[in-house]
């Protein structure tokens, strides 16, 4: 069944307690209060620490059955620099994931920077191991696979050949946010943020049936819809080719990810009334820049 995956690179923030979800105290965990909003997430600590059994039990435990985690392959395997010497290390990853059943949405290869052109070999050696029914996402960082040209035109027809999708990175609201107009922590959030995130064109392809889409925001709501708009338009027309694509939202601090997804979500809702996305109605405790009405601001 198609559907649009939306969701946040965390599920836990101590600022969503007594806000978004209930008190710490209540019996209900962090992850069922999430999966009460968002039918997915980016699952990045699996990039420094592969759950162990018991805890993917749990998690799939925890949510409905049409939540999807979409998690991110251990860095011992992305970042070793041998991609075509982690094929025993990948099927035991995969084997291990297959215990959260349905609900492992897909897994994401995020390479460092220095994956360049000549690595590509490797890449398609990995592949290679993915089983076929399990949506794959690859991201890269390199320029030459930016630049249109043959190094980029090769990694999209590998990528099309294993029906594996390229991760859209995009960071343009992030970095159209000017860190000195914030002072003393905020600035150095922004800073420190824009510092570690790549900041790459954003090339719109799909070049298998379930493209990934990371979105990172600006530091303040508001300022956000121009760059998201345009994805509203791209995930419908997804939707009718026949995809089913995710679309996660961060932000500088991630503790104001649900509220941009909520406008996202708003926005969408308001250019397809015929054809909704689930709303996601959160309470009135709003990030420090923004209230309520930026529904209002946001609509088109």
């Amino acid at each position: 069944m198609l559907r649009v995956n939306i969701g946040c690179p965390i599920w836990t923030h101590d600022a969503w307690f007594s806000s978004i979800y209930p008190p710490k105290s209540s019996n209900r965990t962090a992850l069922q209060s999430y999966s009460g909003l968002f039918n997915s997430v980016e699952c990045n600590s699996s990039f420094y620490h592969l759950p162990n059994q018991d805890t993917l039990k749990k998690w799939r435990d925890s949510v409905p059955d049409d939540f999807r985690f979409v998690l991110k392959l251990p860095r011992s395997i992305s970042h070793s620099g041998q991609l075509d010497a982690c094929t025993d290390e990948l099927k035991h990853t995969i084997d291990n994931l297959s215990l959260l059943g349905e609900t492992l949405g897909g897994v994401m290869l995020q390479l460092p920077k220095q994956f360049t052109p000549s690595h590509i070999n490797q890449l398609e050696v990995l592949l290679d191991t993915i089983p076929t029914d399990l949506p794959m996402s690859v991201e890269v960082r390199q320029s030459a696979f930016f630049q249109k040209g043959e190094h980029e035109k090769l990694l999209n027809q590998l990528l099309l050949s294993h029906k594996a999708d390229r991760v859209i990175m995009d960071t343009r609201a992030l970095f159209a946010c000017e860190p000195s107009q914030y002072t003393g922590d905020e600035r150095e959030l922004v800073i420190d943020v824009q510092r570690k995130k790549p900041r790459v064109p954003t090339n719109v392809i799909a070049t298998g049936d379930t493209p990934v889409v990371r979105f990172v925001g600006h530091q303040q709501i508001d300022k956000c819809a121009s760059f998201y708009r345009p994805w509203i338009n791209k995930i419908k027309h997804w939707l009718d080719e026949g995809k089913s694509p995710s679309i996660f939202f961060h932000m500088p601090d991630n503790k104001d990810a649900p509220w941009l997804a909520a406008a996202f979500i708003h926005d969408y809702n308001l250019t397809y009334p015929d054809a909704p996305l689930p709303a996601l109605v959160l309470s009135a405790s709003q990030n420090s820049h923004q209230q309520i009405s930026i529904f209002d601001s946001l609509s088109p």
